[in-house]
């Protein structure tokens, strides 16, 4: 793969096997929000500005890291994060990342942690307009409530969406009654509707954040209604960055800092400047307005130190170093945390690469390596010897039951609407299976909100039980190899297709046909469907565009199969060469992403405009942190940040405003994913292979088909099953079912038969590995299915004893026939 225009130089690592895989060639796909208004700005300021003064405050009179140390040294440089870089090198917080299982300590110290603002204390008194929240109780658009007339009453509630029907009376008590609703009460991120989940979230549910004159919200969620007002301010997201990191929520900080670390680079970087149209002076514009909030002294008049450098050369980038530092430095602690050792590697490279760092900037850097070097080489050593595959080997991990801040929390699982909901859209409305035998219970087990499988009939041995096509599906292009010719397939059903389809197909695209092909066909990597069978029937291609294939058409999508597979370069020869696989990131759930972002964004057009992406009626039904307890889960850099937001701003999805794609949702979707995921094959009851290695790089011409496993990536087709996965896991001899794709004819179709009789009330079970693989650790088993298997044992990880062989004589020869 070469070097393209829209690939950071930072990010093209040369020699180094750790790099990040290639962007998305971005321009005018995300609509970006209109420049922050004044007003904007100085709600944005206040919220931001109220924490942040706490923040400072917490370190009393103590030296600032901050001061000036010369006669060049502009302290108004570091307006915009003086009291969160200050708050890091305090007592060589830089050094070590917070303790997880001690983190309140810390958070403590920040004076944060009982500070809560209501209503009356953010925006009372100052002159603040936010419509009618602000405005009197008793007044709509400047008049009061009991003096308008009938036109006036039926405009004011028209244009508020609300009901204009009625008499004079009837009118105005609807308008107070929504008055009085709204009046200093300010709401933000709207959550999913799962009403026909069984799940109601009424008014005080409604919203992740709500503040009245009694209820007041934390620092955390102060910067978020910040980060609202104004998306392109990088201080506003070091601020919330930094909160989250105090509160060990690691993951949840990176996202933040990267975002900080991305309009920071627009502004310091000429080249990015051009790419994205629009976002460079929307963050000029972000910064000025915040400064702009207080530009002059209130009792001299003078303009403000920091008003009087905004004016200078150099204008906004005078207060970007200090907002790209401390970003840096919670970036890098939080990698340390959650021990992604070699992005944190990488990033501090990188920064001393393309900053000017004084001494005094240096030093953090430099110390926290010496500190934590023997730490890192002590981890990297314990991890090469335990049973990771390769396309773990350079995550770090995630505790998985924490519940995250802004996360409703109210999903009960156990309840009777819920499971009859499950087994509605998975069994019921399942048009594939031709009986229904079988429902959707709560498992046995008190402490863990497990879903079971029952069967609500007898069910005789070799029956069909259920049967389920991929609503998710993720189907990686491999390297095109000179060794072997990859028979082409359907993207929707994963038949074979005849020779010459793809050129065939994009003849016929050019010439108008839509119902065999998409846009994707004329893509890098294109994507194929069945030719239509007749005239009347739907084909593939119009399947696929009815249920998951949406924004994602059209669009060049090379760059996520690069991330997931081997890069091919050029050597100075010119010889083709794999020189490192991107599979190492843990990218191998990326395509899967894709997809349940693209059928999020199609349902908020068509039914909720608030869905969540782990929210979807394929992901609500799975396990949720309540069912992780003492479960972590892999973490990279490049998998749950750099990847999702580009997927994201690919799809259009603007990642600095719309909050409803925060980290934490697409954290969630990467756990449900993880566990839940299946990779499809037909060989698949084999024992496992732990593939730990593979050797690159690997010259093209030297491959042989045996290199292969140590080459294509690992599951180079993933899906979804919902409905299969509801399933249990049963070791050894515990399993009464058994399942497998369909074949030939429907490959990724799945199948699941009784494997002996089954009771009415029995739950039933299913062998997610091969029964008697003796490859399968406790690890590996636990990994799987996030949690440890209780299906009784003896589990696959415990030696394996065969039974003994049957007697000869005639008694046991019938005995054995009478059991079958």
């Amino acid at each position: 793969m070469s070097k393209r225009p829209y690939d950071d130089d930072d990010d093209d690592d040369g020699d180094d096997p750790f790099a990040f895989p290639p962007k998305p060639n971005l321009f005018d796909q995300t609509k970006w929000a209109p420049h922050v208004s004044i007003e904007d700005a100085r709600i944005a300021h206040r919220f931001w500005s109220l924490p942040d003064t706490v923040l400072g405050d917490s370190l009393g009179e103590q030296p600032r890291y901050t001061r000036p140390r010369g006669a060049d040294d502009n302290p108004a440089a570091h307006a915009l994060a003086r009291n969160v870089y200050d708050h890091l090198m305090h007592n060589e917080r830089f050094l070590m990342p917070v303790n997880p299982t001690n983190w309140q300590r810390e958070w403590t110290n920040s004076g944060l942690n009982n500070r809560v603002w209501s209503f009356n204390d953010i925006f009372e008194g100052q002159g603040l307009d936010l419509g009618d929240t602000t405005e009197g109780l008793n007044e709509v658009d400047g008049q009061l409530i009991r003096d308008m007339k009938a036109l006036q009453l039926r405009a004011a509630l028209g244009s508020r969406s609300l009901s204009t029907e009625g008499t004079v009376p009837v009118l105005r008590r609807r308008l107070q009654d929504y008055k009085r609703q709204v009046y200093h009460q300010y709401r933000a991120l709207p959550r999913s509707d799962l009403s026909h989940w069984g799940i109601q979230r009424d008014n005080a549910r409604k919203y992740a954040i709500e503040i009245t004159d009694d209820d007041g919200i934390g620092a955390l969620d102060m910067y978020t209604c910040a980060i609202l007002a104004s998306p392109y301010n990088p201080a506003y997201w070091l601020s919330r960055a930094y909160c989250h990191y105090q509160q060990a929520f690691f993951d949840l900080a990176i996202g933040d800092a990267y975002r900080a670390e991305y309009l920071c680079d627009v502004l310091y970087d000429t080249h990015r400047r051009s790419l994205q149209h629009g976002l460079y002076t929307r963050i000029c514009h972000a910064l000025e307005q915040h400064i702009m909030v207080q530009p002059r002294d209130s009792i001299t008049g003078n303009l403000s130190a920091e008003a009087t450098l905004l004016r200078r050369f150099n204008g906004v980038n005078f207060f970007t170093p200090t907002i790209r530092k401390a970003t840096q430095h919670v970036l890098a602690l939080s990698l340390m945390a959650l021990q992604c050792w070699d992005d944190y590697k990488t990033k501090e490279r990188l920064l001393r690469a393309r900053m000017i760092n004084v001494d005094r900037d240096l030093m953090p850097f430099q110390e926290r390596r010496r500190v934590m070097e023997v730490v890192a080489a002590k981890a990297k050593t314990t991890k090469e010897n335990t049973d990771y595959y390769y396309h773990e080997s350079r995550a770090g991990n995630a505790p998985g039951d924490r519940i995250y801040p802004h996360d409703a929390d109210d999903i009960d699982r156990a309840a009777v609407a819920f499971t009859d909901k499950a087994t509605d859209i998975f069994i019921t409305q399942n048009e594939s299976i031709p009986w229904k035998k079988c429902k959707i219970a709560v498992s046995d087990d008190p402490s863990n909100t497990q879903l079971k499988v029952i069967a609500t009939e007898d069910i005789t041995k070799n029956e069909i039980i259920f049967v389920e096509n991929p609503p998710i599906r993720g189907h990686l292009e491999l390297p095109k190899l000179p060794i072997r010719g990859l028979e082409l397939r359907c993207d929707n059903c994963q038949r074979g297709l005849p020779g010459g389809q793809l050129e065939k197909h994009a003849r016929e695209f050019e010439q108008g046909n839509l119902r065999e092909a998409c846009k994707c066909i004329t893509q890098p990597v294109p994507i194929l469907f069945c030719p239509a069978p007749n005239d009347s029937d739907p084909t593939c291609a119009e399947n696929a565009q009815a249920r998951y294939h949406f924004q994602v058409c059209g669009e060049d999508w090379a760059w996520l199969h690069d991330a997931m597979r081997p890069i091919k370069v050029l050597d100075s020869e010119e010889r083709p060469c794999y020189k490192y696989s991107c599979e190492t990131q843990s990218t191998l759930l990326s395509l899967l992403l894709r997809e349940i972002f693209d059928i999020t964004l199609h349902r908020r057009e068509t039914h909720d405009p608030n869905l969540m992406a782990h929210e979807i009626d394929e992901l609500v039904a799975l396990e949720g942190p309540r069912n992780w307890t003492n479960r972590r889960f892999p973490f990279s850099l490049t998998a749950n940040v750099h990847i999702p937001f580009n997927i994201l701003l690919q799809l259009g999805v603007d990642i600095f405003r719309d909050l409803s794609f925060d980290t934490w949702v697409i954290q969630l979707v990467l756990r449900k994913l993880t566990v839940n995921a299946i990779p499809c094959r037909s060989d698949r009851f084999k024992y496992t292979t732990i593939i730990k290695h593979k050797t690159f790089p690997k010259w093209e011409d030297e491959l042989k088909i045996e290199d292969l496993p140590y080459f294509d990536p690992s599951f180079p087709k993933l899906y979804l099953y919902p409905g299969h996965s509801l399933f249990n896991h049963a070791c050894r001899t515990n399993f009464n079912a058994s399942w497998a794709p369909y074949g030939d004819e429907n490959p990724n179709l799945m199948i699941l038969w009784s494997f002996k009789d089954i009771k009415k009330g029995d739950e039933i079970r299913i062998p997610y590995f091969y029964p008697l693989d003796t490859g399968v650790s406790t690890s590996i088993l636990e990994r799987a299915l996030g949690r440890p298997c209780n299906c009784g044992g003896p589990h696959l990880d415990a030696e394996y004893v065969p039974p003994p062989a049957p007697a000869k004589n005639k008694q046991s020869i019938g005995k054995k026939g009478k059991r079958s």
